[in-house]
């Protein structure tokens, strides 16, 4: 999928040139963007393609606080506009997320499956996750919040409608951990890359340790991170506690300036977040 881009891709992109070809459609977004104060007028562009590449800029320099301001007025208007504009604000976040889909496509081919599968499954799952945020409820942390549900989404239907494959694309294998069945790998490699953007560094030391009860926890942890059930502190702790080799708590008190007991009480109270939240987990799963 890397060397010829999939046909759904390639038919996304030409309707995304349609749409910003009309005029009514840059107008209605780009008076959104001013109404809620995103945008001044006169540094707003006409063009709805310049307009979401000023945004997306923006984005990238000023960081997560503007992202979701523009991604939030868009989201809410998917929520609560009426079809028409609830149809367009959907596309722009389609498109806008497309770039993170053509990459997740590429690391979950897998040989004896198509390209055009795999891709029309990912797509659907990003108009799920799109049409289905709950930005009332989680307003912060936007794109990393659509990030992460898109891989929960792509990784159940993975397992659920694509048959098991013997091996990955060679280019996937090779960024593999030595000497693991590629089509084993899979969901640890892919676990990992979430859990680094979740912020919890210290899971992804080795991908290979990332299957059984250790996968599952890390897993957990991250969806708990999204949802904000925990902090990026609390997930951290347990994740760095329960694992093999891991650091006595008075060492790991000290390099944290703290006493054994408020370490132990820390986590205590993270454990107990966690263990009242796991219903949800495996009811999302």
């Amino acid at each position: 999928m890397d060397a010829v881009q999939s046909t759904l891709v390639t038919r996304l992109n030409a309707e995304w040139e349609q749409l910003c070809a009309d005029r009514g459609n840059a107008d209605r977004v780009r008076s959104w963007m001013l109404a809620a104060g995103v945008l001044e007028t006169e540094r707003a562009p006409v063009n709805l393609g310049a307009l979401c590449v000023l945004l997306r800029e923006r984005a990238e320099r000023e960081g997560s606080d503007f992202s979701d301001a523009w991604m939030g007025v868009l989201l809410h208007r998917v929520s609560a506009g009426g079809e028409r504009d609830a149809e367009l604000a959907a596309r722009v976040l389609v498109q806008a997320m497309l770039p993170c889909a053509q990459r997740m496509m590429r690391r979950c081919l897998r040989d004896g499956e198509s390209s055009e599968d795999v891709a029309q499954l990912v797509i659907a799952s990003l108009w799920e996750v799109v049409r289905s945020y709950p930005v009332a409820r989680r307003p912060r942390r936007v794109a990393a919040n659509l990030r992460m549900e898109l891989w929960h989404r792509v990784s159940r239907e993975l397992k659920q409608e694509l048959a098991p494959s013997a091996a990955l694309d060679e280019e996937w294998a090779a960024r593999l951990p030595g000497g693991e069945e590629p089509s084993r790998a899979v969901e640890p490699a892919l676990l990992a890359r979430a859990a680094e953007e979740a912020g919890l560094v210290r899971a992804v030391d080795a991908v290979e340790e990332l299957e059984g009860a250790r996968g599952e926890m890390v897993a957990l942890l991250v969806w708990a991170l999204e949802r904000e059930v925990l902090t990026a502190e609390a997930a951290s702790g347990i994740c760095d506690h329960y694992r093999e080799g891991a650091p006595r708590d008075a060492e790991a008190a000290q390099a944290l300036g703290v006493s054994s007991v408020a370490l132990r009480r820390r986590r205590s109270r993270a454990v107990a977040q966690l263990r009242q939240a796991v219903p949800q987990w495996v009811e999302a799963a």
